[in-house]
């Protein structure tokens, strides 16, 4: 089965492929035009009779209206999200050969003349070996070159046995030019050949790429993600909001679980977390086995983000409530989350071969201490006066507010309990 990603590129080349080899002919059309109305000289030598002129010029419009064709069959295949038939590919390259080969042979009938033998129009098929390596099929272009190689052999031992004239090259010659033809669709094949494949590990690498980058925005904005392509030793201090979310007791109630249980009910419990985490414009900086620690505001992007955190963590109390209801054996789980905003530095520091995005400052641990402040306050959810201040509009109540000591921090801290 054709990789559908392969599929498309085929679709895109062969769509432009036709529409170049439209641009020829017409331009050929129209130079026989002005060659036909000046009547220029030397070319009525090598159109004897005037039938030529028409021959070429039927020929030309033919092909323009075949490759017209089979465009639209391209773009028709490319909105129905089909790929194009080996049908399409075995027809496609039968025409090209066939409709200048009928020519070469309507044109040495109606001149009575080899000339055209030795004449710069037969180098077209190179051209069309050349191009057909953009169908990415070695068989095509292999084919195509026995064709015209067979063709000009034969072509070659019809119009010197029928028609006697001064040649400029033996006759062999022309021989050896029908076997390069072949030598050069087996040449144009491995060309198709090497070209799919190469384009093949591209899209695997692309894949794997954005695999990776996937697994990168669950834990990381899109917006810092596109800041670190930018700029890989990205620095920068700047205002964010610090969110650590522990879950009560874990140890105590995980303890009877086996290690495969223990992981299960982690995915289960924090996937959606990070998910609304992410949702609201913040990074998941760490995971512990019992919690994590998540930032807004890193990159700056419009201020919003002490809202950001607000909402993203109403929404975390909201699924952590529903969570408990659809798992009868998880009634009791319970959280504690602390908030605080202030200065951090961040950088995305490490080696050329391995990197970390590390967030620090003062503000890291105030915002840590808060948390685990829940458990001497018999609460869930805490946060600094400093944030609750930004917020009061649109949290409204809280149940108490005090300045407190926390451990490693001099000054005492004002703890806002919303819940």
């Amino acid at each position: 089965m054709l990789d559908p990603f392969l599929s498309s590129e085929i679709i895109k080349s062969e769509k432009k492929r036709l529409e170049v080899f439209i641009g020829v002919l017409v331009t050929g059309f129209i130079i026989t035009i002005i060659v036909r109305l000046f009547q220029l000289e030397e070319l009525k030598i090598t159109f004897e009779n005037d039938r030529s002129y028409v021959t070429l010029m039927a020929a030309i419009l033919i092909m323009v209206g075949f490759i017209f064709l089979s465009r639209s069959w391209v773009i028709r295949a490319a909105k129905l999200g089909r790929r194009l038939t080996k049908r399409y590919f075995w027809f496609t390259m039968g025409m090209e050969v066939m409709v200048p080969s009928l020519w070469l042979v309507v044109v040495a009938l109606e001149e009575q003349s080899a000339y055209f033998l030795d004449s710069p129009a037969t180098f077209m098929y190179f051209v069309l070996i050349i191009v057909s390596s953009m169908h990415l099929n070695f068989w095509i272009s292999a084919v195509m070159g026995l064709l015209v190689g067979v063709f000009y052999a034969a072509y070659t031992y019809w119009v010197t046995n029928v028609y006697s004239m001064t040649y400029n090259l033996p006759i062999f010659i022309f021989y050896v030019r029908a076997a390069v033809y072949i030598i050069a669709g087996v040449c144009a094949g491995l060309v198709a050949q090497e070209l799919r494949k190469r384009l093949g590990a591209t899209h695997q690498h692309m894949q794997e790429k954005e695999e990776i980058e996937g697994l990168f925005n669950q834990q990381i904005s899109p917006q810092l993600v596109r800041v670190l392509k930018e700029k890989k030793d990205y620095t920068a201090r700047l205002e964010a909001v610090l969110v650590f979310l522990d879950i009560r007791d874990f140890t105590e109630k995980v303890q009877h679980l086996s290690p495969e249980e223990v992981n299960e009910f982690q995915n289960r419990f924090f996937a959606p977390i990070l998910q609304i985490i992410n949702d609201h414009k913040g990074i998941v900086n760490q995971i512990m086995g019992d919690g994590l620690m998540a930032t807004f505001g890193v990159p700056e992007i419009d201020n919003q983000h002490p809202q950001y955190a607000w909402h993203s963590v109403k929404s975390i109390l909201k699924f952590v409530e529903r969570f408990r209801k659809e798992n009868n054996e998880h009634q009791l789980l319970d959280v504690g989350i602390g908030m605080h905003i202030g200065e951090v530095l961040v950088g995305n520091i490490g080696t050329d071969t391995r990197k970390q995005l590390s967030i620090s400052g003062k503000a890291v641990i105030v915002a840590s201490r808060i948390e685990q402040f829940n458990k001497e306050l018999n609460s869930t959810l805490l946060m600094s006066g400093e944030l609750y201040h930004l917020l009061a509009s649109e949290i409204g109540d809280y149940k108490s507010k005090s300045s407190y000591k926390l451990k490693g921090i001099d000054e005492e801290i004002t703890i806002v309990q919303i819940i």
